[in-house]
């Protein structure tokens, strides 16, 4: 088939990214965050190794950053959006203008997917040509949200409470971090580019996260073992992702100024 011989290793990665954040969706409408946010971290090992698979074995047509930014739109803006409301919002009322908290989510939420969407706009049509980034990724912030919501969210999904390893319910923190994240999405604030000992430290901050998920398949038995484990990868995994979210932005400056 002609479409199928114009699809490259790189296009495989990439279409895994938008698939997996589609199908994390789906675990949240059924109330899965532990399995959704799970999901949405895989997904961004598969957005890191689809630049990989581009570099080492090309690319069959030019399309390949748009696909990207289409699949990063699902996984990074859309999927961390529905998963904050669906989370945290008051179940009681269904729909936000029965109810203030709601719609506080709501707004929430719609901010995290327009500057998410923002994002991933400006740098397809002039980002990608530049040394840094121009605001805050869109990966970075998905991946400061979903660990604060790991932290700090409301343990009442479907799941076995068992999974569950919140350290406390702070439902107005994740709120108060979806704001700043859109913010700073949608700034000119510099980025540096996840290259080296950058990339590194990110890939080790997902896998941290992800870890919690593994360790529930064996030590789920081992309640305490299980949770001390959980919060301690996670918290270091968010620690590092608030580094490159706050520092960032003084590592570029400091390079810059040494040109």
């Amino acid at each position: 088939m002609p479409v199928l011989s114009k699809i490259s290793w790189a296009d495989l990665f990439t279409l895994a990214n938008g698939a997996l954040g589609f199908v994390a969706i789906t675990y949240i409408f059924s109330g899965n965050f532990i399995a959704a946010t799970s999901l949405l971290l895989l997904s961004m090992i598969m957005d890191g190794l689809d630049g990989y698979m581009a570099r080492r074995f090309g690319s069959k047509h030019s399309m390949g950053q748009v696909l990207d930014s289409i699949s990063d739109s699902i996984s990074f803006a859309f999927a961390p959006a529905i998963l904050v409301y669906a989370e945290l919002r008051d179940k009681l009322n269904a729909a936000p203008s029965y109810s203030g908290w709601n719609l506080v989510l709501l707004a929430c939420a719609v901010a995290i997917l327009s500057c998410g969407l923002f994002r991933l706009a400006r740098f397809s049509v002039s980002g990608y040509q530049l040394d840094h980034f121009v605001g805050l990724p869109a990966p970075a912030a998905a991946l400061v949200l979903l660990l604060v919501c790991l932290l700090f969210g409301a343990p009442s999904g479907s799941e076995p409470s068992t999974y569950y390893f919140a350290v406390a319910e702070v439902p107005w923190l994740i709120v108060a971090t979806g704001f700043a994240l859109s913010f700073l999405m949608a700034s000119e604030i510099p980025y540096p580019k996840m290259r080296g000992w950058l990339a590194k430290a990110s890939g080790i901050g997902i896998l941290l996260a992800i870890l919690p998920t593994a360790a529930g398949l064996v030590l789920v038995g081992d309640q305490s073992l299980y949770t001390a484990s959980s919060r301690t990868a996670t918290g270091i995994a968010l620690a590092l992702a608030l580094a490159y979210m706050l520092g960032g932005p003084l590592y570029e400056r400091r390079k810059g100024d040494g040109r």
